[in-house]
Formats: structure tokens, sequence, C-alpha cells
């Protein structure tokens, strides 16, 4: 959809800035145009994350153990952040902590248990982890 949406934002763009549709008929300005719901079809791949009371599974094969993380790192990913959890028994996975986070429920359970594997069981973190996720000062709740 987003790339179906910057195509004819280009398309919008090149008309006014034209003054009309001549400049349909120069063939190499519909390179700028057309291949940007392709790019974000290709690359934009939406991740399936779920998650249980202790557990979290990205796509449909990798999970962690969130009471058994054994590391919790965060890293840059192009314009957001990504999360690595590995736990003891050697499982591995990687998110966009964005997307870990419009499912706030979810959020919930992966956090609690990256908060615990940290403070009770000592999961090693970096220091990007540490502080992106507030992992020395948890939010804590008020009641109103």
């Amino acid at each position: 959809m987003t790339g179906a949406i910057v195509s004819i934002i280009l398309l919008i763009y090149a008309t006014v800035h034209e003054s009309g549709f001549e400049w349909m008929t120069t063939w190499w300005l519909w390179l700028f145009i057309l291949p940007w719901p392709f790019l974000f079809f290709f690359i934009g791949k939406e991740q399936k994350v779920s998650a249980g009371a202790d557990w979290l599974a990205v796509s449909t094969r990798d999970y962690v153990k969130l009471y058994d993380l054994s590391k919790v790192t965060v890293h840059i990913d192009g314009v957001s952040h990504a999360i690595q959890l590995a736990d003891t028994s050697g499982r591995s996975v990687r998110s966009r902590i964005g997307v870990l986070q419009l499912n706030h429920r979810l959020w919930d359970l992966v956090y609690n248990g990256i908060l615990h594997s940290v403070h009770v069981n000592g999961a090693e973190t970096n220091k990007r982890a540490r502080e992106y996720l507030q992992l020395d000062h948890p939010p804590h709740l008020h009641n109103q």
C-alpha cells in the first residue's frame, strides 16, 4: 500500500510541476514512479509475531522462552530499532520493536519477560537495550 501511495504522489507531483501530462512521454521518468509498489512489496514483508505467557514466536519456526533469556540486545535497523533475544536453550529471534509494540498486550508479555530475565536471571544486555528499553529504570504503573 505504501508503495502505491508513493507512486501516486510522484504522479501528482510530475503532473502539477509540468503543468499537464506531457511528462508521460519521457520514458525514463517512469523509472522513478513505477518501481515503488514492487519495492515495498518485496522488501517490506510483514513479520508475524505471537506470544504466550512465557514465549515469543517470530515467523512460524523461531521462538524463545521469555523468562529464560540469556541475551537481550537492541540494534538500529534502518530507521527503526530491532531487538535480538536469545534464550538459555540457544534459540534466538529478531524483530523490529515497533512491530512488537503494535499489540500492547503482546508487548506487555514480552517486556515483562525481558525485565524478569535481566533483573532476576542476569541476562546479558547491551547499552542500547538498557537505555532504549529502560531496563535499569523500568516505567512503573501509577494508580489514579
